[in-house]
Parts: C-alpha cells; sequence; structure tokens
C-alpha cells in the first residue's frame, strides 16, 4: 500500500498490506507479533513498537544507521567516518525529492534542509510574496509551489488522508465493465479473478484478526479507565505502573494487567493501533464505495493529461512518515537536536502523493516528472503496492527522469519476500517492449538491514531479490524526525531506502559530474560485503537453515559511504 505492510511505523509507503501490501513482514508465530500491522504509513515502513526504555536508549544513543562498523561495532552507512576522515572537494547542494506522505517543513531539525522554489521566491511586481500570491509565477503548471506539490489535495486546501488500495479500485473498475456488459478477454478474466480474491483474503484477514483481538483490547482499555478513574494516571509507562502502590485489589488487578501487557506486547497501545489497521482494511482500505478522489481532488485518475489539481500544502493531515524519510537523509548535524542526517548538503523537495492506501499511478508519475523538471538529481520513493494498472505512465515518468540525470531510489518493500518471484510496484522493469532497454536506468532497489553483523543482519521484515534489489540499507529501529519537533523510532525498507539515499546525495554532492549512472554503479560496486556471513531469510522460521547475505540482493551488500566517496576520490584524482 502506499506504506508497507511490515514496517512498523506503518503508514506503509511501502507498507504492504494486501497479499503483500502492507505488513506482512512478521513472520514469527507468537501473539505479539502476529498483530503488529502497519498502523498507518505509507507501503514500506512501520512504527516501531519497543518498550519505553528501549526507545529512551535510542534518543540518547541518536542514529546508528550513519556510524561505522570497525569505529562503532554498528553496520551503519558509515557516513560519519567518511565526513571526518575524508578530504573532499566542497559539497555542492543536492536536491532530494521525496515523494511521500508530506513532510512537515517546520520542523527544527530540517531548518536550512527544505528547497525553495526559487521561481516561487521573492516579490513580484506588484509587491506580493511570490509564495503566496495565487500566481504560477515560474509558468511550471503549479501555483505557489514553494517546497513542492500535494497530488492528493483539493484545489479548497483539503486533503486525501484514507484511500482504497489498487486491487480494490481494480476489482470495482471491473465490475463497472461487466456491468456495462462489456465482455472481457481471457487474460481480464485472470486478473479479474485475481484482484476479486486479494480483497477477499484481506477482508477475511481484517475481520479474524479483529474478531481475536478485540476482546484483548476491550479489556485493556478497561483497565486504562479504571486506574484513570480510581488514581488519575495518564501515562501508562511500565515505569508509571510500577510506582503505583495500592491495597485496592481492582487497582492491583488492572495494574497487573496492564504490566503483562507490556511485557509480551511492548506497548499498552500496541493492540489498539493494531485494531485500528485492522478497521482501517475493512472501512477503506477494501471499502468498494470509499472514493475520497471523487469528493476532494476532483480530477480524472486514469487522464495523465490531466493536470490541473492537488494543492500546495505539503505537509497533509499525516506527515509523519515522509518527515521521517527527510530526516533520515538530511537532518542538520551537529546541532544537538534529535537526529543527525547522513548528508549535510541536501535540500529535500516535498512531493505528498501517498495517502493512508495505495499511491495513484497518475499522481507517481506526475511527482517524478515535477522532480525532474525543478532541479532535483536524486528521487526517494518509500512505498510501493501490489498492483499498478498503469504502469505504462509510471515507466514513462522513470524514463523522462533518467533522461534528465535523475536517480530513483526505491524501498523494496516489507512482505519478507523474493520481489524476483512476486512483484511489488513501482519496479525498474519496463512493461513495454517500445523500449529498447529492459530496465530504468539508474534505478535502486533497497532492502532493509539491522544494526548487528550476524543473523539478524537482513531485517525480518525486508524483500529481498538477486535480481530485483540491489542492496541493503540500515532500516530497522531508525531514529528520525517526526512532526511537530518530535523525533520517533520507525522501522521498514522505507528507511533503508533515504539511508542509500541520503549516502547517494553525499557522495553527488562532493561529485556533482557523476551522472546518474555513474552514481548508482559506485553505490553498487562499494557496497559493503559478507562474503560467509550467513543470515536467517527474512521471513524464515526459527529453526530453518541459514543463507548466504550474499544471495539477498544483486551486489550482496550494505551500502556504504566511506567506501563509496573513497572510491570516487580516487577516480577523481587517477
Amino acid at each position: 500500500m502506499s506504506k508497507l505492510r511490515g514496517d512498523i511505523m506503518s503508514k506503509m509507503p511501502l507498507v504492504s498490506i494486501m497479499c503483500g501490501l502492507l505488513l506482512s513482514a512478521c513472520a514469527q508465530k507468537n501473539d505479539a507479533n502476529d498483530i503488529i500491522q502497519t498502523p498507518i504509513n505509507p507501503k514500506g515502513t512501520q512504527k516501531e513498537v519497543i518498550s519505553d526504555e528501549a526507545k529512551a536508549e535510542l534518543l540518547i544513543e541518536g542514529n546508528w544507521f550513519t556510524r561505522d562498523p570497525i569505529l562503532n561495532s554498528e553496520e551503519g552507512v558509515s557516513s560519519d567516518k567518511a565526513l571526518a576522515q575524508l578530504q573532499l572537494p566542497e559539497a555542492s547542494e543536492v536536491i532530494v525529492a521525496v515523494i511521500d506522505s508530506g513532510v512537515d517543513t517546520e520542523h527544527e531539525d530540517l531548518q536550512g534542509k527544505i528547497w525553495f522554489n526559487p521561481g516561487e521566491t521573492g516579490l513580484d511586481e506588484n509587491g506580493n510574496d511570490k509564495a503566496s500570491n495565487g500566481i504560477d509565477d515560474d509558468q511550471n503548471g503549479y501555483v505557489d509551489d514553494i517546497h513542492g506539490w500535494n497530488f492528493i489535495g483539493g484545489a479548497d486546501g483539503s486533503h486525501i488522508d484514507y484511500e482504497s488500495l489498487e486491487m480494490t479500485r481494480e476489482l470495482v473498475r471491473f465490475k463497472a465493465k461487466l456491468s456495462s456488459g462489456i465482455e472481457l478477454s481471457d487474460e481480464e478474466k485472470l486478473y479479474f479473478e485475481k484482484v476479486q480474491k486479494a480483497v477477499a483474503d484481506e477482508r477475511e484477514y481484517a475481520n479474524s484478526r479483529i474478531e481475536k483481538y478485540q476482546p484483548v483490547g476491550d479489556k485493556i482499555e478497561a483497565m486504562k479507565k479504571l486506574l484513570q478513574e480510581k488514581l488519575g494516571l495518564k501515562e501508562f509507562t511500565k515505569s508509571s505502573l510500577e510506582a503505583i502502590s495500592s491495597s485496592d485489589e481492582e487497582v492491583i488487578a488492572a495494574k497487573d494487567h496492564l504490566l503483562q501487557t507490556i511485557a509480551k506486547f511492548g506497548s499498552v497501545n500496541r493492540i489498539a493501533s493494531s485494531l485500528e489497521y485492522y478497521h482501517a482494511i475493512l472501512d477503506y482500505y477494501t471499502n468498494e464505495s470509499f472514493d475520497p478522489r471523487s469528493e476532494i481532488v476532483k480530477d480524472d485518475p486514469s487522464d495523465f493529461s490531466d493536470t490541473q489539481y492537488g494543492n500546495n500544502d505539503v505537509k497533509g493531515p499525516d506527515a509523519g512518515h515522509g518527515t521521517h524519510v527527510s530526516g533520515i537523509i538530511a537532518a542538520v548535524r551537529g546541532n544537538g537536536l534529535g537526529v543527525d542526517g547522513i548528508a549535510p548538503n541536501v535540500k529535500i523537495m516535498a512531493l505528498r502523493a501517498v495517502p493512508n492506501g495505495d499511491e495513484r499511478d497518475k499522481d507517481i508519475a506526475l511527482a517524478i516528472k515535477y522532480a525532474a523538471d525543478n532541479g532535483a538529481r536524486i528521487i526517494n520513493m518509500s512505498f510501493g503496492k501490489a498492483f499498478s494498472p498503469y504502469k505504462e505512465k509510471v515507466d514513462e515518468a522513470f524514463m523522462y527522469a533518467a533522461e534528465k540525470g535523475v536517480l530513483i531510489m526505491n524501498a523494496a518493500g516489507n512482505d519478507n519476500a523474493n520481489t524476483d518471484v512476486v512483484r511489488s510496484f513501482p519496479n525498474k522493469y519496463l512493461k513495454s517492449s517500445a523500449y529498447s532497454l529492459a530496465e530504468v536506468p539508474a534505478f535502486l532497489s533497497v532492502g532493509a538491514s539491522s544494526r548487528i553483523k550476524g543473523l539478524a543482519l537482513p531485517a525480518s521484515f525486508s524483500n529481498y531479490g538477486k535480481e530485483s534489489v540491489d542492496f541493503f540499507a540500515p532500516g530497522h529501529r531508525i531514529l528520525s524526525t517526526t512532526p511537530e519537533n518530535s523525533y520517533d523510532v520507525y522501522s521498514g525498507t522505507s528507511m533503508a531506502c533515504p539511508a542509500a539515499a541520503g549516502v547517494a546525495a553525499l557522495v553527488l554532492g562532493h561529485y556533482p559530474d557523476l551522472s546518474a549512472v555513474q552514481l548508482a554503479e559506485i553505490l553498487k560496486r562499494t557496497s559493503r560485503l559478507y562474503s560467509s556471513l550467513e543470515v536467517r531469510l527474512p521471513g524464515a522460521e526459527q529453526f530453518d537453515l541459514p543463507v548466504a547475505f550474499e544471495s539477498l540482493s544483486l551486489t550482496g551488500g550494505v551500502v556504504d559511504a566511506y567506501s563509496a566517496l573513497e572510491f570516487t576520490k580516487y577516480l577523481a584524482e587517477h
């Protein structure tokens, strides 16, 4: 879905809930992991459900993802080491387009890191601020697009928050064909049966989880309410519950029940957020009558020439995922605030196109073209879905960006699936035979790795593929920026993708003459290898035989900023 069903943040921009759309990343069979479904992010991410103590530790320790295996014993991208030790030419600015759920451009740790459209800054001939004068000053087709564009908003400033899944929209489309008397081809009949089954399976899945966990959630809420009424308790952390001293048997029982809940699930809120997600599957994602697009955006999503829609509010109602992604790439370094981004030379172009549900092919295609036309050198895409009815149009946008020298970074997905076999969208494989190439040039797919070298180096939720995934990058328990000057821990290939994009931007900033194809090759060639390391295959059971880490991606490695910059520096000097 737009958010990956296997990430922990879960508003999926690479979240794949359906048949591989939202959260299949949790492979363990115990109850605790069984209920973690992505609560609300685009495909490729989830909000990490960890203990309060573990989160506090991460907040203190900061971002492991920038660190180095030798210096820090952590499998980060070694960007801190590169910046500290390598003598590099002065970095130039690199614009990275983040196509996502929205970005909080006012976040304290992103100040100075947000792109300003030069054609919409300053005063117009009437002395009015170009950023808000209601005029398309730079004549790029978008009015007052000071930081980017919101492709899932209305002209009146309204926003799409929840959306249906692509499989649901396809089911509706084909039912309309049948009801109008159009006869389906054999190929269309098979496709229709596929989407019909996918939607039915997703609804059955949600109903079964609600039936199983609703009573559990109701009991937890009752215990919380009791402690609120009797003690005025407002926080339900392990420490606050352990501090309760009472002879009231009901209070003691409620305290014990909630502590047991934390021990089992990590948080008293975990089941509630999971239930919210399951209900969203029924109410929004697979609801055939749910169509916010027609009421808010009011365009024709099948007409790619109809580009006059959206608005300039790039934050939207739920910018958690996109803000987190942006912080990984570009959060201000060394300012004493929550997190240090990977690349200090970046400006983030915010393109809102990913709802809580599946993104539309049209919005993605237009966002890609916007990025390419307005100076982006790298596009980060932390989202994905199981169906793409207009893939040819998205491919056209990719090829358009490739012609303009743009590197595309794509989250591999969180379904612990082999994407050599089970495709997710978007992907690098061109559908049309009209192209002389089989793949989009300079398109990198990124799997998620974890903090420590060993059996669990590949994140348990991550997709993989010897041909379809290029390399891995840190994507497990990543601390980064979230809206309203907050910071949170997410997991997902949605986090791995910006980690790799940050490395790409770092290299490109110091060596701006690199083409997108050259940059992609450098990142692949210099990825950190683990030649003899055996790991647990994502999605495998505890006692399944391990596999070679090098078998999980094209390069068999983890992206490495130090190696990439050292190699590029050598090439530039010789």
